[in-house]
Formats: structure tokens, sequence, C-alpha cells
């Protein structure tokens, strides 16, 4: 499995405070630890959001966005929720 961090996951993820990077770092973990074992972590919360994107919680308002294909994964953006919506409107 291919792992891509795209230059607007890049962008977002640099604007997060420091607990929100540490959070998502630790949810990009378990995700990866989940295509490897099949086994979902508790609270992992995954959700489809669009065609091939995904959604993983880190919590009530934020979020981080994916593009699963067959044999890679671009994680695409992280961020508020506001934020998540207008990324998704510019797919």
């Amino acid at each position: 499995m291919v792992i891509n961090y795209l230059k607007s996951y890049d962008r977002s993820f640099g604007k997060l405070n420091g607990r929100l990077q540490e959070k998502t770092i630790l949810a990009i973990d378990n995700f990866l630890d989940f295509i490897k074992t099949r086994q979902k972590p508790e609270g992992l919360g995954l959700k489809k959001v669009y065609k091939n994107y995904w959604e993983i919680r880190l919590d009530i308002r934020n979020r981080i966005i994916f593009e699963l294909r067959a044999n890679t994964i671009n994680f695409a953006f992280a961020g508020g929720h506001n934020a998540v919506k207008r990324f998704l409107k510019g797919i």
C-alpha cells in the first residue's frame, strides 16, 4: 500500500495547533494499523464522504480527509468541520 501526504494536507496540518497535530498523527497511525490488521480500533470514526474520499473523526469538530484507491491512500486535508466542507466542495 502506497501512502501519500498531499500538499493540501501539509498546508492544513501546519495550521493545526500542537494538540490537534498530535491527535491527527495518532489517528492516522490507528487507521494504518486498521488497514494492516483489519481490526478496527475503538473510536476510529471512519466514514465515506464522497466517491473515493473518506474521513477520520478526530473529535466533534475536526476531521482528516483521505482518498482511498486500490493500492494508494492520499491524505488530502485536516481541519475543522467547516473547512472540510469547503475542501470537499472544491473536489
